[in-house]
């Protein structure tokens, strides 16, 4: 058995996690403001074995493995589709909503609120949406959202102005669930002084159906070609212990 089937192996290993990946993202293709996931790879354990001169120590294989380095999110933007509902806003430019939870404020890209018994801007799971000076108050009111990201009555008169954050480097956000994002400590939100917002419109998912589905099956091939050479390698060791132990 030569290095060969840990090589396969890790490829295998490789490509399942990449299928899941794909394979949830077609799973939330209509998910607002979903992003999709990327998984991200790195060549490893040879970096391990290497002595301090950096050549391979005695007796290493010389062989690249590849391991999963982490799961990154595709922060391009979902179509945006009108849906005629006053509570219903779509981000025009980078930035989060900010959205209140027990944990602690997580963001999202889902523009599409409602009011909760309590007459407060929530999610639509009713999670509280923060503005300026925290949760906004609606009452019983009717209400909309302007473009300028303020909430007005049927009067005009402003009840809040949505809470929006941009980061400088949006992929550090981490899933968390519920299509919400946590901003790790070194991730820092910036308020976002000019708002734009693309009213009775929301945010879709940026998951392409028939890219991942063209993905999924090139994944599922190569999936299969490192499987055949693993039973190859455990047949031929297989052979050679028949042979030896004859």
């Amino acid at each position: 058995m030569g290095t060969e089937l840990y090589v396969s192996t890790s490829g295998a290993i490789a490509r399942f996690q990449q299928l899941e990946s794909t394979a949830n993202n077609l799973a939330n293709v209509d998910t607002l403001g979903y992003k999709a996931d990327r998984p991200q790879f790195q060549a490893a354990l040879e970096s391990q074995i290497r002595d301090t001169e950096g050549g391979l120590a005695s007796g290493s294989p010389a062989r690249s493995f590849v391991a999963l380095a982490g799961v990154t999110s595709d922060q391009s933007t979902g179509v945006i589709a009108s849906t005629g509902r006053a509570l219903d806003a779509a981000i025009d430019g980078p930035g989060f909503f900010a959205v209140e939870t027990p944990a602690g404020i997580r963001y999202t890209r889902a523009g599409s609120f409602i009011v909760d018994a309590a007459g407060t801007l929530s999610t639509l799971d009713g999670r509280p949406v923060l503005g300026d000076g925290g949760p906004i108050q609606v009452g019983s009111t009717q209400a909309e959202i302007r473009a300028s990201g303020e909430i007005v009555d049927s009067q005009g008169d402003v009840l809040g102005r949505l809470r929006v954050e941009e980061f400088d480097d949006p992929r550090m956000l981490q899933k968390e669930g519920s299509n919400l994002f946590r901003a790790p400590p070194e991730a820092v939100g910036i308020p976002v002084g000019t708002v734009r917002m693309l009213p009775r419109s929301v945010e879709r998912s940026n998951v392409k159906a028939v890219q991942e589905l063209a993905t999924m099956m090139i994944l599922q091939r190569q999936f299969d070609a490192s499987m055949q050479v693993m039973r190859a390698d455990d047949s031929a060791t297989d052979q050679l212990i028949r042979e030896f132990s004859q």
